[in-house]
């Protein structure tokens, strides 16, 4: 069977070299070695989501120590030596010289004989540093243009970002970066339909997981030892569904009441219309959209696995409106499709594979799907535009756009929420229609 650093390779060549997401590279290739134990899947995922957080930080490190910057070297070799890099200054848990001593072998396998020893020699020299003065760090240097490439080295964000965080953010930008590299937990949402969140908690700590109630949410719950949470009872009976803290508070945002009506525009994989249920109860009324066909399906079954008798999932486009619905939601959710700057912690790769032209064409996707869902309110009623980015030009700029052209108003000043321990980034704007 193949070891795990071999599998971690092929895993980042997917990502690295074919744009591959992390998340479906990484089941896939966990899917495909079922006989991996829980430790050893434990590992691949720390390694590759590592790896990736790191890669632009690692590169650094290995360019320091080599006369020919990763950047040339071929693919598999490069790959070899970041995961090394990664284990040798990230995983205490791994000896020194396990890391090294592996990276030859796979050089090996693979056929590359002839560069074992340019391998070794680089790691030993890091292994070297890092038992002497420590391994090399970027500094910050002086000025707007110091800062940005000292947090685009150190946190492994491409400049343009770095400089765009600074822009976005200001004194913010570091602790975004710092908190982007800190793996998530899971974030679980009662399905109050059918249980408590106290009775949920009691019966998930009967199975061993570690609960800590949400200080945002009076429905979520931050878990940990969740190895596999398809796995526990509580939620083979359908009391709890996954789902972010901040996708709750835009939940909270829409203001629902019992027996009300709700149109969530891009819907899958359909959480915050799962949470929207329980709080429009039997006698209200959930419709959800999304494009995608696959995604409507999956929401289908979801929704009979939770019992939630309000709720339907239909194919949609979100940019064209339907004149069925017009006027006549008491709420309205656009979670838009946006950059994801949010939610790095868990797509790592997205630091690298989007750019600002990507964050300018998503702005006039997003107003134009804001227009559609827009046509969905009744007079008085709520509409709720949230995205996952910390992107001005997709958040502030698409409000101020919005209420300059239709007939809303902010109920609250928009929130933001940075990264932290708990949840991911989000944005979220509450509005009604006057």
């Amino acid at each position: 069977m193949d070891n795990e650093r071999h599998i971690a390779i092929n895993i980042l060549l997917e990502v690295n070299t074919k744009n591959a997401y992390s998340n479906i590279a990484l089941r896939k290739a966990l899917d495909s070695h079922p006989g991996l134990a829980p430790h050893q899947r434990a590992f691949i995922t720390e390694i590759v989501k590592g790896t990736l957080r790191n890669l632009i930080l690692i590169d650094y490190i290995i360019d320091n120590f080599s006369k020919k910057p990763a950047s040339k070297m071929k693919p598999l070799i490069r790959e070899i030596l970041r995961i090394s890099v990664y284990q040798i200054k990230w995983l205490d848990k791994v000896p020194d010289s396990a890391a090294v001593n592996e990276a030859v072998k796979l050089a090996k396998k693979h056929g590359f004989d002839s560069l074992s020893g340019f391998i070794n020699g680089i790691l030993r020299n890091i292994v070297r540093a890092k038992e002497g003065e420590g391994i090399p760090l970027p500094k910050q240097g002086k000025g707007a243009e110091g800062y940005a490439k000292y947090l685009s080295l150190r946190y492994s964000f491409p400049l343009w970002l770095a400089k765009a965080l600074i822009s976005w953010l200001g004194d913010s930008a570091e602790a975004f970066c710092r908190q982007s590299h800190i793996p998530p937990g899971v974030t679980i949402c009662t399905n109050i339909i059918k249980t408590t969140r106290d009775d949920l908690i009691l019966k998930l700590e009967s199975q061993g997981v570690i609960c800590k109630k949400s200080d945002l949410s009076d429905t979520c719950i931050i878990t940990k030892e969740t190895a596999d949470i398809t796995q526990l009872e509580a939620y083979k009976q359908g009391l709890f569904f996954v789902m972010d803290e901040g996708a709750a508070l835009a939940v909270e945002a829409l203001r629902l009441k019992s027996g009300q009506k709700l149109i969530d525009i891009c819907a899958a994989p359909g959480g915050k219309s799962f949470a929207a249920s329980g709080r429009v109860g039997d006698s209200g009324k959930v419709i959800s959209y999304d494009i995608h066909h696959h995604k409507v399906k999956l929401m289908r079954d979801m929704i009979k696995h939770l019992g939630l008798s309000c709720m339907r999932a239909e194919v949609m486009d979100a940019t064209k409106a339907n004149p069925l619905q017009k006027g006549r939601a008491d709420a309205v959710l656009l979670d838009a499709p946006c950059s994801g700057f949010g939610t790095i912690r868990k797509k790592p790769e997205i630091k690298y594979t989007k750019t600002m032209e990507d964050v300018k064409n998503l702005a006039k996707l997003q107003k134009q799907m804001l227009a559609a869902a827009s046509s969905y309110v009744k007079q008085g009623g709520v509409l709720v535009y949230s995205t996952c980015t910390v992107a001005k030009e997709e958040n502030e700029d698409i409000i101020q756009w919005f209420l300059s052209e239709f007939p809303f108003k902010l109920n609250n000043p928009p929130k933001m929420l940075l990264p932290n321990d708990y949840h991911d980034g989000f944005y979220i704007a509450g509005m009604s229609k006057s």
